[in-house]
Order: C-alpha cells, then sequence, then structure tokens
C-alpha cells in the first residue's frame, strides 16, 4: 500500500512539475488542457498559453472524434455505451475551458457544440444492446448466464435509469443467478440425540456470510432446488465417566501479632535520637486446613463435514470436525484460621456441593460449541461455492 501511495505521489509531482507544452508534445492533451486553462484562469494574456491550448483542444476533440468513427465502423453492437463516454468526456472538456475569459476563447476561436443529441443516441443505442443481450442470457435458464445478464442490465440501468422493465428483470436475474446452500446434519452414532440438539446446530449464523448468488439455508424452502449441501456428519459421541478427586492442602500466612521493645546487650530497652523507646511489630504463622472436592466430567462429538455438489451427488471437499465441553467444578472446606486462605481457596469454599450435570445437558452444551465450530468451517470454503 505504501509504495502504491508512494507512486500515486510521485505521479501528481511528475505531472504537476511538467509544463503544459510537455505535455502536448507527450500526447496528453487533457492534461495539457487542464494545466493550460489553470494558468489563463490566472494569466489570461499568457500568449504561449493560449497557443498550447488551442492545440491540445483540436487534437484532443480530433481524436476522440476519430475513434468514434472506428467504433462505428466495427459494426458491432456493442460500441454505443463506449461511445456515451467518449461524448461525456468531450462534453467535460468543453465545460472546462468554456469558464475562461471570452478574451481566450476568441483567441482559439472557441466554438460551442451541443452534443446532448449524439449523447442520447449512444446512450439509447447501448441501453438497447445490453437489455436485449439481458434477455437473451436470462431465456437461457442457466445461474452463470444470469448473472452476466444481471451485469448487463445494471450497465443498461447506467446509461438509462428507468428503461422499460429493468428493475424487473433485475430482480428475475438476481433470483436464476443464486446458487442456494443447504446446511444439514445427519446422526450416524446410532444414539439418540437429545431433544434440541439439532435445533441448536441450526442456530448457526450464515446470513452474514450470503453474498449477491450465494444464499445459505438451515432449514429447506419448499420448491427451492438447492445446488450445494453441507452435511454435518455426526460419527461419534463420547461422554466420559463421572470422576470426583479429592485432596487436601494447607494454606499459610505470616500475620502481625502485637509488638515488642528492643534490648540492647545489658537487656536494656533501646532509644530512638528523640528518646523514645524503640519497639517493633511481632509477627506469627497462622495456617488453614482446606480439604478439596474436584468433580470432572467431560463430552465429545467428532464426525465430518461434507461439501456436496447437489446436481452430481459429489462431495467436492471433506473436513473433519470435533467439539468438547468440559464440567470441571471444585468445593472445598475449611478448617483453622480461615484469615490464611490464598484468593483461590476462598472462591472454592464459596462453592455448594452440586450433582453432576445429565449428559443429555452437556451433549446440548457440546452442540453449542459444535455450531460455532461449523461455522468458522463454512466460512473458510464459502468459495467452493459458485
Amino acid at each position: 500500500m505504501r509504495k502504491i501511495i508512494s507512486l500515486l505521489l510521485l505521479t501528481t509531482l511528475i505531472f504537476g512539475c511538467t509544463s503544459s507544452q510537455k505535455l502536448l508534445q507527450q500526447g496528453n492533451y487533457d492534461k495539457a488542457i487542464h494545466k493550460a486553462v489553470k494558468k489563463l484562469s490566472k494569466k489570461p494574456a499568457d500568449f504561449e498559453e493560449i497557443a498550447t491550448l488551442d492545440k491540445a483542444y483540436r487534437l484532443a476533440n480530433e481524436q476522440d472524434n476519430k475513434h468514434i468513427e472506428e467504433l462505428k465502423m466495427t459494426g458491432q453492437p456493442d460500441i454505443w455505451a463506449n461511445i456515451s463516454y467518449i461524448y461525456d468526456n468531450m462534453e467535460f472538456r468543453q465545460e472546462e475551458v468554456r469558464r475562461l475569459p471570452s478574451s481566450v476563447l476568441s483567441a482559439i476561436h472557441f466554438s460551442y457544440i451541443n452534443y446532448s443529441k449524439e449523447k442520447i443516441t449512444a446512450k439509447k443505442k447501448g441501453t438497447e444492446y445490453y437489455y436485449a443481450h439481458a434477455k437473451q442470457l436470462l431465456a437461457n435458464n442457466n445461474r452463470f448466464d444470469a448473472r452476466d445478464a444481471y451485469e448487463e442490465l445494471t450497465k443498461a440501468k447506467s446509461l438509462f435509469p428507468n428503461y422499460k422493465d429493468v428493475e424487473t428483470l433485475l430482480q428475475q436475474a438476481q433470483i436464476k443467478g443464486t446458487s442456494h446452500v443447504l446446511f444439514t446434519m445427519q446422526n450416524e452414532t446410532e444414539t439418540l440425540l437429545p431433544k434440541g440438539f439439532q435445533d441448536e446446530l441450526f442456530k448457526i449464523s450464515l446470513k452474514d456470510i450470503n453474498t449477491r448468488f450465494i444464499n445459505y439455508d438451515t432449514h429447506p424452502t419448499p420448491n427451492r432446488y438447492y445446488d450445494y449441501e453441507i452435511i454435518v456428519r455426526l460419527q461419534k459421541i463420547f461422554v466420559s465417566p463421572e470422576k470426583i478427586k479429592e485432596k487436601e492442602y494447607k494454606d499459610s500466612r505470616e500475620v502481625e501479632d502485637g509488638w515488642q521493645y528492643i534490648l540492647d546487650q545489658n537487656g536494656n530497652v533501646m532509644k530512638d535520637s528523640l528518646g523514645n523507646d524503640i519497639k517493633i511489630a511481632k509477627t506469627k504463622i497462622i495456617d488453614c486446613t482446606i480439604r478439596e472436592t474436584l468433580m470432572q466430567k467431560n463430552t465429545a462429538l467428532t464426525g465430518r463435514i461434507d461439501f456436496i455438489e447437489t446436481n452430481t451427488n459429489q462431495i467436492i471437499k471433506t473436513e473433519p470436525i470435533n467439539a468438547e465441553w468440559f464440567f470441571n467444578y471444585s468445593y472445598a472446606q475449611a478448617y483453622g484460621d480461615i484469615n490464611a486462605l490464598s484468593e483461590r481457596s476462598r472462591d472454592i469454599i464459596q462453592n455448594e456441593p452440586v450433582p453432576f450435570p445429565p449428559s443429555d445437558v452437556m451433549i446440548l452444551n457440546t452442540a453449542s460449541i459444535l455450531k460455532d465450530i461449523s461455522r468458522q468451517i463454512v466460512y473458510r470454503n464459502k468459495r467452493l461455492f459458485k
């Protein structure tokens, strides 16, 4: 990006420092015109700039008129949009020069030309071509041709916004050009899934990766043909045994416990520089025993995601998928001075004993994780869909 910006700045600097005469010699007629107009707006009596403008303006128009004639001579039906753009450029050029003082316009023998008729004719013919071509493409009943038709209709709309039924055809082209992808699931584990498992998985958010011509559904729409299928195949469900571990440990802490005088070697209380008795704080070690109970259980879902082209029933890609959910819970009792407890120990003694969650609940929690992982895989492979 920095290289591009530097190049643009360098280009701007080069052209900014290049004279209108030099630009004319290089064949950059419009840049020469722009440079000369800018100077003549400040100094209308600059005869050198007037001469440059006169020649550049004439050559630019001759070049454009020649290009128009060459396009017409090809006899191709798709030339008219280009011709309309050339007329737009000629009109812009004329308006830029037209703002100059009358003395300059007189010196270059400026004559105003109304391009409206030529522009309208070119835009109308260009629109007619894009419109007719789009209708031909739509008649093929092919989604890729329908996408090309959409582009042609967009071009037609840019030339004539309200031309015939362009808006209606644009909607038809988008509908015909859209590939539909169905996200679904198959349970291949021979284990009955808990109620709500599939509903949780199908809460997957795919709408935000829809594009103009790619649509994702998690529930089939009646009478809709799906070009692709994404199938989450569950192949194994694992629920670990319930594990309970107990351990005992001790927390200790040094705390203040009153104070005492400092004595010299003769057993007398020492004094500070102000004559006050010197005393220091006494400390002691306190401790507390913790008996912790750790409860552990986990679930795991494994399988794969198949990306299938429906028309051929061919798997175009497969990715493995794994999701796990862990239940780790601790509670504890404290025996001794609780002021010795660490922050962690204080937290876990607040916990009450609880039962292990049912396996169905844990599998449902794992379904939520499976949903998020599935979305990541679909997003990573979205370019598979055409």
